[in-house]
Protein backbone atom coordinates (compact mmCIF):
# COMPACT_ATOMS: atom_id res chain seq x y z
CA UNK A 1 0.00 0.00 0.00
CA UNK A 2 1.34 3.45 -0.88
CA UNK A 3 2.33 5.60 2.04
CA UNK A 4 0.00 8.47 2.83
CA UNK A 5 3.16 10.36 3.79
CA UNK A 6 4.41 10.21 0.21
CA UNK A 7 1.67 12.50 -1.10
CA UNK A 8 3.47 15.61 0.12
CA UNK A 9 3.53 17.62 3.29
CA UNK A 10 1.22 20.58 3.73
CA UNK A 11 1.89 23.45 6.13
CA UNK A 12 -0.47 21.79 8.60
CA UNK A 13 1.46 18.54 8.31
CA UNK A 14 4.75 20.30 8.97
CA UNK A 15 3.42 22.13 12.02
CA UNK A 16 1.38 19.22 13.43
CA UNK A 17 4.34 17.55 15.23
CA UNK A 18 5.20 20.81 17.00
CA UNK A 19 1.65 21.48 18.17
CA UNK A 20 1.25 17.83 19.15
CA UNK A 21 4.47 17.97 21.18
CA UNK A 22 3.42 21.15 22.99
CA UNK A 23 -0.11 19.92 23.69
CA UNK A 24 1.03 16.62 25.16
CA UNK A 25 3.90 18.14 27.14
CA UNK A 26 1.75 20.87 28.67
CA UNK A 27 -1.14 18.54 29.52
CA UNK A 28 1.17 16.02 31.18
CA UNK A 29 3.66 18.48 32.63
CA UNK A 30 0.95 20.58 34.28
CA UNK A 31 -0.86 17.60 35.78
CA UNK A 32 -0.84 17.75 39.59
CA UNK A 33 0.23 14.17 40.35
CA UNK A 34 3.85 13.00 40.13
CA UNK A 35 4.72 9.42 41.08
CA UNK A 36 8.39 9.31 41.97
CA UNK A 37 8.26 5.83 43.49
CA UNK A 38 10.82 3.34 42.16
CA UNK A 39 12.32 6.10 40.02
CA UNK A 40 13.13 8.37 42.97
CA UNK A 41 16.92 8.04 42.58
CA UNK A 42 17.07 8.97 38.89
CA UNK A 43 17.64 12.68 39.48
CA UNK A 44 20.15 12.00 42.27
CA UNK A 45 22.17 9.57 40.12
CA UNK A 46 22.17 12.00 37.20
CA UNK A 47 23.39 14.84 39.42
CA UNK A 48 26.04 12.59 40.96
CA UNK A 49 27.25 11.86 37.44
CA UNK A 50 27.36 15.58 36.65
CA UNK A 51 28.94 16.77 39.89
CA UNK A 52 31.18 13.84 40.83
CA UNK A 53 31.65 11.79 37.66
CA UNK A 54 30.07 8.63 39.08
CA UNK A 55 26.63 7.11 39.59
CA UNK A 56 26.86 6.15 43.25
CA UNK A 57 24.67 7.94 45.77
CA UNK A 58 27.01 8.15 48.75
CA UNK A 59 26.73 11.94 48.89
CA UNK A 60 23.03 11.79 49.79
CA UNK A 61 22.95 10.09 53.22
CA UNK A 62 19.91 12.04 54.45
CA UNK A 63 17.89 11.17 51.37
CA UNK A 64 18.94 7.52 51.66
CA UNK A 65 17.82 7.26 55.27
CA UNK A 66 14.75 9.40 54.65
CA UNK A 67 13.59 7.03 51.92
CA UNK A 68 14.22 4.00 54.16
CA UNK A 69 16.80 2.61 51.70
CA UNK A 70 14.07 1.95 49.13
CA UNK A 71 15.37 0.77 45.73
CA UNK A 72 19.00 0.98 46.89
CA UNK A 73 21.79 -1.55 47.10
CA UNK A 74 25.18 -1.39 48.78
CA UNK A 75 27.86 -2.84 46.50
CA UNK A 76 31.27 -3.58 48.00
CA UNK A 77 34.65 -3.72 46.24
CA UNK A 78 34.17 -7.39 45.33
CA UNK A 79 30.76 -6.83 43.77
CA UNK A 80 28.77 -8.29 46.66
CA UNK A 81 25.36 -6.69 47.01
CA UNK A 82 23.41 -5.86 50.17
CA UNK A 83 20.01 -4.19 50.26
CA UNK A 84 18.45 -2.19 53.06
CA UNK A 85 19.89 -0.83 56.32
CA UNK A 86 22.19 -0.22 58.16
CA UNK A 87 23.35 3.07 56.68
CA UNK A 88 27.00 2.04 56.93
CA UNK A 89 28.07 0.61 53.56
CA UNK A 90 31.43 -1.10 53.04
CA UNK A 91 31.35 0.05 49.42
CA UNK A 92 29.00 2.42 47.62
CA UNK A 93 25.26 2.97 47.45
CA UNK A 94 23.67 2.54 44.01
CA UNK A 95 20.20 2.75 42.57
CA UNK A 96 19.23 -0.90 42.05
CA UNK A 97 17.37 -0.18 38.81
CA UNK A 98 19.04 -0.12 35.35
CA UNK A 99 21.52 2.61 34.53
CA UNK A 100 20.33 3.18 30.96
CA UNK A 101 17.43 5.45 31.89
CA UNK A 102 19.71 7.61 34.05
CA UNK A 103 22.24 8.06 31.25
CA UNK A 104 19.62 8.81 28.58
CA UNK A 105 17.74 11.36 30.68
CA UNK A 106 20.76 12.91 32.42
CA UNK A 107 21.16 15.79 29.89
CA UNK A 108 17.51 16.74 30.35
CA UNK A 109 17.85 16.53 34.15
CA UNK A 110 21.01 18.69 34.09
CA UNK A 111 19.13 21.23 31.97
CA UNK A 112 16.10 21.23 34.29
CA UNK A 113 18.27 21.75 37.37
CA UNK A 114 20.23 24.47 35.58
CA UNK A 115 17.03 26.28 34.58
CA UNK A 116 15.86 26.09 38.20
CA UNK A 117 19.10 27.73 39.29
CA UNK A 118 18.82 30.50 36.70
CA UNK A 119 15.21 31.20 37.68
CA UNK A 120 15.91 31.15 41.41
CA UNK A 121 16.23 34.96 41.87
CA UNK A 122 12.84 35.43 40.23
CA UNK A 123 11.11 32.41 41.81
CA UNK A 124 12.30 33.36 45.29
CA UNK A 125 9.54 36.00 45.37
CA UNK A 126 6.90 33.26 45.38
CA UNK A 127 5.95 31.10 48.36
CA UNK A 128 4.04 27.88 48.86
CA UNK A 129 3.43 25.33 51.58
CA UNK A 130 3.75 22.47 49.10
CA UNK A 131 7.21 20.91 49.79
CA UNK A 132 8.01 19.89 46.21
CA UNK A 133 7.02 23.25 44.73
CA UNK A 134 8.85 25.05 47.54
CA UNK A 135 11.97 23.09 46.65
CA UNK A 136 11.55 24.10 43.02
CA UNK A 137 11.18 27.77 43.95
CA UNK A 138 14.43 27.77 45.92
CA UNK A 139 16.30 25.70 43.32
CA UNK A 140 16.69 22.60 45.51
CA UNK A 141 16.72 19.51 43.29
CA UNK A 142 16.62 17.24 46.35
CA UNK A 143 13.20 18.50 47.40
CA UNK A 144 12.00 19.14 43.84
CA UNK A 145 13.08 15.83 42.28
CA UNK A 146 9.50 14.50 41.80
CA UNK A 147 8.62 17.62 39.80
CA UNK A 148 11.84 17.40 37.77
CA UNK A 149 11.06 13.76 37.00
CA UNK A 150 7.53 14.56 35.90
CA UNK A 151 8.65 17.36 33.59
CA UNK A 152 11.37 15.27 31.96
CA UNK A 153 8.99 12.30 31.71
CA UNK A 154 6.35 14.53 30.11
CA UNK A 155 8.93 15.70 27.59
CA UNK A 156 9.76 12.10 26.68
CA UNK A 157 6.05 11.29 26.46
CA UNK A 158 5.56 14.20 24.05
CA UNK A 159 8.51 13.05 21.93
CA UNK A 160 7.08 9.53 21.80
CA UNK A 161 3.71 10.94 20.69
CA UNK A 162 5.47 12.73 17.82
CA UNK A 163 7.18 9.51 16.72
CA UNK A 164 3.80 7.73 16.86
CA UNK A 165 2.42 10.53 14.68
CA UNK A 166 5.23 10.06 12.13
CA UNK A 167 4.54 6.35 11.96
CA UNK A 168 0.80 6.90 11.62
CA UNK A 169 1.30 9.45 8.83
CA UNK A 170 2.59 6.67 6.62
CA UNK A 171 -0.88 5.16 6.72
CA UNK A 172 -3.27 7.94 7.73
CA UNK A 173 -4.08 11.56 6.85
CA UNK A 174 -2.96 14.32 9.22
CA UNK A 175 -6.09 14.60 11.39
CA UNK A 176 -6.41 10.86 11.99
CA UNK A 177 -2.69 10.57 12.75
CA UNK A 178 -3.01 13.37 15.32
CA UNK A 179 -6.03 11.69 16.95
CA UNK A 180 -4.15 8.38 17.14
CA UNK A 181 -1.12 10.09 18.73
CA UNK A 182 -3.32 11.89 21.27
CA UNK A 183 -5.10 8.63 22.07
CA UNK A 184 -1.70 7.14 22.84
CA UNK A 185 -0.49 10.08 24.92
CA UNK A 186 -3.62 10.82 26.98
CA UNK A 187 -5.81 7.71 27.14
CA UNK A 188 -3.32 4.97 28.03
CA UNK A 189 -0.69 4.12 30.63
CA UNK A 190 1.68 6.24 28.58
CA UNK A 191 0.11 9.19 30.41
CA UNK A 192 -0.89 7.70 33.78
CA UNK A 193 2.42 5.85 34.30
CA UNK A 194 5.18 6.93 31.91
CA UNK A 195 4.27 10.61 32.05
CA UNK A 196 4.12 10.83 35.82
CA UNK A 197 7.77 10.08 36.62
CA UNK A 198 10.93 8.63 35.12
CA UNK A 199 9.89 5.01 35.41
CA UNK A 200 11.91 2.58 33.29
CA UNK A 201 8.87 2.46 31.01
CA UNK A 202 9.26 6.10 29.98
CA UNK A 203 12.48 5.91 27.90
CA UNK A 204 11.67 2.29 27.01
CA UNK A 205 8.48 3.42 25.30
CA UNK A 206 10.27 6.13 23.32
CA UNK A 207 12.98 3.74 22.18
CA UNK A 208 10.38 1.20 21.06
CA UNK A 209 8.57 3.84 18.98
CA UNK A 210 11.87 4.90 17.39
CA UNK A 211 12.76 1.27 16.56
CA UNK A 212 9.38 0.69 14.93
CA UNK A 213 9.66 3.91 12.93
CA UNK A 214 13.16 3.03 11.69
CA UNK A 215 12.25 -0.52 10.70
CA UNK A 216 9.11 0.59 8.86
CA UNK A 217 11.13 3.27 7.06
CA UNK A 218 13.70 0.58 6.24
CA UNK A 219 11.27 -0.64 3.60
CA UNK A 220 12.26 2.47 1.61
CA UNK A 221 15.73 3.01 3.10
CA UNK A 222 17.18 -0.40 4.04
CA UNK A 223 20.23 1.11 5.75
CA UNK A 224 17.95 2.24 8.58
CA UNK A 225 17.67 -1.42 9.61
CA UNK A 226 21.36 -1.29 10.54
CA UNK A 227 21.04 1.93 12.53
CA UNK A 228 18.11 0.41 14.44
CA UNK A 229 20.73 -1.57 16.34
CA UNK A 230 21.43 1.52 18.46
CA UNK A 231 17.94 2.01 20.00
CA UNK A 232 17.52 -1.78 20.26
CA UNK A 233 20.70 -2.04 22.34
CA UNK A 234 19.76 1.02 24.39
CA UNK A 235 16.38 -0.50 25.24
CA UNK A 236 18.06 -3.37 27.08
CA UNK A 237 20.08 -0.91 29.18
CA UNK A 238 16.79 0.68 30.26
CA UNK A 239 14.67 -2.33 31.22
CA UNK A 240 15.36 -6.09 31.47
CA UNK A 241 12.10 -7.13 29.77
CA UNK A 242 13.24 -5.14 26.74
CA UNK A 243 15.40 -8.17 26.03
CA UNK A 244 12.28 -9.19 24.11
CA UNK A 245 12.89 -6.23 21.79
CA UNK A 246 16.46 -7.40 21.29
CA UNK A 247 15.41 -10.94 20.42
CA UNK A 248 12.48 -10.14 18.14
CA UNK A 249 13.90 -7.12 16.30
CA UNK A 250 17.26 -8.82 15.76
CA UNK A 251 15.41 -11.80 14.27
CA UNK A 252 13.41 -9.42 12.08
CA UNK A 253 16.54 -7.76 10.73
CA UNK A 254 18.11 -11.18 10.15
CA UNK A 255 15.09 -12.29 8.12
CA UNK A 256 14.05 -9.10 6.32
CA UNK A 257 17.35 -7.19 6.03
CA UNK A 258 20.03 -9.88 6.24
CA UNK A 259 22.49 -7.82 4.21
CA UNK A 260 22.53 -5.21 6.96
CA UNK A 261 22.70 -7.59 9.93
CA UNK A 262 26.50 -7.23 10.45
CA UNK A 263 26.14 -3.43 10.43
CA UNK A 264 23.20 -3.74 12.84
CA UNK A 265 25.49 -5.56 15.28
CA UNK A 266 28.25 -3.01 14.71
CA UNK A 267 25.83 -0.18 15.56
CA UNK A 268 24.71 -1.96 18.73
CA UNK A 269 28.22 -2.97 19.82
CA UNK A 270 29.40 0.33 21.43
CA UNK A 271 26.22 0.55 23.51
CA UNK A 272 26.49 -3.07 24.61
CA UNK A 273 30.20 -2.72 25.38
CA UNK A 274 29.71 0.39 27.53
CA UNK A 275 26.82 -1.26 29.36
CA UNK A 276 28.71 -4.45 30.21
CA UNK A 277 31.92 -2.63 31.12
CA UNK A 278 29.99 -0.42 33.55
CA UNK A 279 28.36 -3.42 35.20
CA UNK A 280 31.61 -5.31 35.47
CA UNK A 281 33.27 -2.29 37.09
CA UNK A 282 30.49 -2.01 39.70
CA UNK A 283 29.25 -5.59 40.22
CA UNK A 284 32.18 -7.70 38.94
CA UNK A 285 29.58 -9.26 36.67
CA UNK A 286 28.17 -8.37 33.28
CA UNK A 287 24.67 -7.82 34.68
CA UNK A 288 23.33 -6.44 37.95
CA UNK A 289 21.18 -8.66 40.20
CA UNK A 290 18.08 -6.85 38.96
CA UNK A 291 18.57 -8.43 35.55
CA UNK A 292 18.42 -11.84 37.18
CA UNK A 293 14.82 -11.59 38.40
CA UNK A 294 13.49 -15.17 38.13
CA UNK A 295 10.44 -15.94 36.01
CA UNK A 296 9.07 -18.44 38.51
CA UNK A 297 5.63 -18.66 36.92
CA UNK A 298 6.91 -21.07 34.28
CA UNK A 299 7.72 -23.69 36.92
CA UNK A 300 5.02 -26.41 36.98
CA UNK A 301 4.33 -25.88 40.69
CA UNK A 302 3.37 -22.26 39.93
CA UNK A 303 1.12 -22.80 36.92
CA UNK A 304 -2.04 -22.04 38.90
CA UNK A 305 -0.56 -18.69 39.95
CA UNK A 306 0.56 -18.09 36.39
CA UNK A 307 -2.98 -18.53 35.15
CA UNK A 308 -4.22 -16.03 37.73
CA UNK A 309 -1.49 -13.58 36.71
CA UNK A 310 -2.28 -13.97 33.00
CA UNK A 311 -5.92 -13.19 33.69
CA UNK A 312 -5.15 -10.46 36.21
CA UNK A 313 -2.90 -8.53 33.85
CA UNK A 314 -5.81 -8.38 31.40
CA UNK A 315 -9.03 -8.13 33.37
CA UNK A 316 -8.46 -7.48 37.10
CA UNK A 317 -10.10 -4.27 38.36
CA UNK A 318 -6.78 -3.04 39.75
CA UNK A 319 -4.36 -3.87 36.94
CA UNK A 320 -6.32 -5.18 33.96
CA UNK A 321 -5.15 -3.81 30.62
CA UNK A 322 -8.58 -4.25 29.07
CA UNK A 323 -10.28 -2.63 32.06
CA UNK A 324 -8.19 0.55 31.96
CA UNK A 325 -7.68 0.73 28.20
CA UNK A 326 -10.63 -1.15 26.66
CA UNK A 327 -9.94 0.33 23.21
CA UNK A 328 -7.06 -2.13 23.03
CA UNK A 329 -9.65 -4.83 22.37
CA UNK A 330 -9.80 -3.35 18.88
CA UNK A 331 -5.99 -3.53 18.66
CA UNK A 332 -5.98 -7.19 19.68
CA UNK A 333 -8.62 -7.87 17.03
CA UNK A 334 -6.33 -6.26 14.44
CA UNK A 335 -3.43 -8.44 15.59
CA UNK A 336 -5.49 -11.62 15.44
CA UNK A 337 -6.90 -10.80 11.99
CA UNK A 338 -3.65 -9.46 10.52
CA UNK A 339 -5.33 -6.20 9.56
CA UNK A 340 -2.29 -3.93 9.77
CA UNK A 341 -0.55 -4.51 6.44
CA UNK A 342 3.10 -4.08 7.25
CA UNK A 343 5.80 -6.79 7.33
CA UNK A 344 6.62 -5.75 10.90
CA UNK A 345 3.10 -6.41 12.25
CA UNK A 346 3.43 -10.15 13.08
CA UNK A 347 6.73 -9.49 14.84
CA UNK A 348 5.16 -6.76 16.95
CA UNK A 349 2.25 -9.05 17.84
CA UNK A 350 4.84 -11.61 18.95
CA UNK A 351 6.36 -9.04 21.32
CA UNK A 352 2.91 -8.41 22.83
CA UNK A 353 2.41 -12.12 23.49
CA UNK A 354 5.89 -12.56 24.96
CA UNK A 355 5.51 -9.45 27.12
CA UNK A 356 2.22 -10.74 28.53
CA UNK A 357 3.79 -14.10 29.36
CA UNK A 358 6.90 -12.51 30.86
CA UNK A 359 5.22 -10.01 33.17
CA UNK A 360 2.70 -12.63 34.27
CA UNK A 361 5.44 -15.13 35.05
CA UNK A 362 6.52 -12.88 37.93
CA UNK A 363 3.76 -14.54 39.92
CA UNK A 364 4.68 -12.94 43.24
CA UNK A 365 4.35 -9.44 41.78
CA UNK A 366 2.31 -9.62 38.57
CA UNK A 367 0.35 -6.53 39.69
CA UNK A 368 3.48 -4.35 39.51
CA UNK A 369 3.66 -3.26 43.14
CA UNK A 370 2.46 0.21 44.10
CA UNK A 371 1.26 1.92 40.93
CA UNK A 372 -1.91 2.68 39.00
CA UNK A 373 -3.42 0.51 36.32
CA UNK A 374 -1.59 -1.92 34.00
CA UNK A 375 1.89 -0.50 34.59
CA UNK A 376 3.76 -3.56 33.34
CA UNK A 377 2.21 -3.25 29.87
CA UNK A 378 3.30 0.40 29.55
CA UNK A 379 6.48 -0.34 27.57
CA UNK A 380 4.54 -1.82 24.65
CA UNK A 381 1.73 0.75 24.57
CA UNK A 382 3.04 2.03 21.18
CA UNK A 383 2.44 -1.42 19.69
CA UNK A 384 -1.18 -1.58 20.83
CA UNK A 385 -1.82 1.94 19.56
CA UNK A 386 -0.32 1.27 16.12
CA UNK A 387 -2.55 -1.78 15.68
CA UNK A 388 -5.48 0.64 15.79
CA UNK A 389 -4.36 2.12 12.46
CA UNK A 390 -6.58 -0.23 10.38
CA UNK A 391 -9.66 0.99 12.25
CA UNK A 392 -8.82 4.59 11.36
CA UNK A 393 -8.14 3.59 7.76
CA UNK A 394 -11.57 2.00 7.35
CA UNK A 395 -13.44 4.40 9.65
CA UNK A 396 -16.04 5.55 7.13
CA UNK A 397 -16.84 2.01 6.01
CA UNK A 398 -17.40 0.39 9.40
CA UNK A 399 -20.83 0.36 10.98
CA UNK A 400 -22.05 3.27 13.15
CA UNK A 401 -22.44 0.85 16.07
CA UNK A 402 -18.78 -0.19 15.87
CA UNK A 403 -17.68 3.44 15.57
CA UNK A 404 -19.76 4.36 18.61
CA UNK A 405 -18.28 1.46 20.57
CA UNK A 406 -14.74 2.49 19.59
CA UNK A 407 -15.27 6.11 20.65
CA UNK A 408 -16.97 5.06 23.88
CA UNK A 409 -14.20 2.74 25.05
CA UNK A 410 -11.55 5.29 24.01
CA UNK A 411 -13.25 7.92 26.19
CA UNK A 412 -13.52 5.44 29.08
CA UNK A 413 -9.76 4.87 28.85
CA UNK A 414 -9.14 8.60 28.78
CA UNK A 415 -11.29 9.12 31.90
CA UNK A 416 -9.56 6.32 33.83
CA UNK A 417 -6.01 7.29 32.90
CA UNK A 418 -6.55 11.00 33.53
CA UNK A 419 -7.38 10.06 37.12
CA UNK A 420 -3.81 8.76 37.33
CA UNK A 421 -2.50 12.25 36.64
CA UNK A 422 -5.02 14.21 38.67
CA UNK A 423 -6.08 12.18 41.70
CA UNK A 424 -3.69 11.20 44.53
CA UNK A 425 -6.52 9.07 45.92
CA UNK A 426 -6.03 6.37 43.28
CA UNK A 427 -2.52 5.75 44.66
CA UNK A 428 -3.73 5.59 48.26
CA UNK A 429 -5.51 2.39 47.18
CA UNK A 430 -2.11 0.61 47.18
CA UNK A 431 -1.77 0.88 50.96
CA UNK A 432 -5.33 1.41 52.20
CA UNK A 433 -6.97 -0.43 53.85
CA UNK A 434 -3.97 -2.83 53.64
CA UNK A 435 -0.84 -3.03 51.51
CA UNK A 436 -1.65 -4.70 48.18
CA UNK A 437 1.77 -6.41 48.19
CA UNK A 438 0.81 -8.13 51.43
CA UNK A 439 -2.75 -8.89 50.33
CA UNK A 440 -2.70 -9.32 46.52
CA UNK A 441 -6.25 -10.64 46.55
CA UNK A 442 -7.30 -6.97 46.61
CA UNK A 443 -6.39 -6.82 42.91
CA UNK A 444 -9.65 -8.70 42.25
CA UNK A 445 -11.93 -6.61 44.48
CA UNK A 446 -14.51 -5.06 42.15
CA UNK A 447 -16.15 -3.30 45.11
CA UNK A 448 -13.05 -1.16 45.60
CA UNK A 449 -11.16 -0.60 42.32
CA UNK A 450 -8.44 2.07 42.36
CA UNK A 451 -10.10 4.17 39.66
CA UNK A 452 -13.16 4.75 41.87
CA UNK A 453 -11.20 6.03 44.86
Amino acid sequence: MASVESKGASAVDRLAPLFLFLAVYLFSGLSPVATSFDSRWTVYAAMSLWQHGNTNLDEYPQAISGNNFHALECVDSTGQVRTGPPAQCAGHWYNKYPIGGVILTAPLIFTAVGVMGLMRPFLAHFHTNQPVLAGFLRGDFDAAHPLIEMEVASLLLALTAVVIYWIARRYLPVKKAIILALLFALATSAYSVAGRALWQHTPSMLLLAIIIYMLIRAGDRPELAAWAGIPVALSFTVRPTDSLFVLVFTAYVAVRHRKYLPFYFLAAAPVAAAFFVYHYAVYHAFLSPYYGTPLTGFLPRNWARLCEALAGDLISPARGLLVYTPVFLFAIWSMARGRWKTPLAPWLATIVLLQWLTISSQTLGWWGGHCYGPRLFTDITPIFILFLIPWFQSWTSISPIVRAAFVTVALVGFALHVRGGWSPAVYDWNTSPVNVDENPGRNWNWSDPPFLR
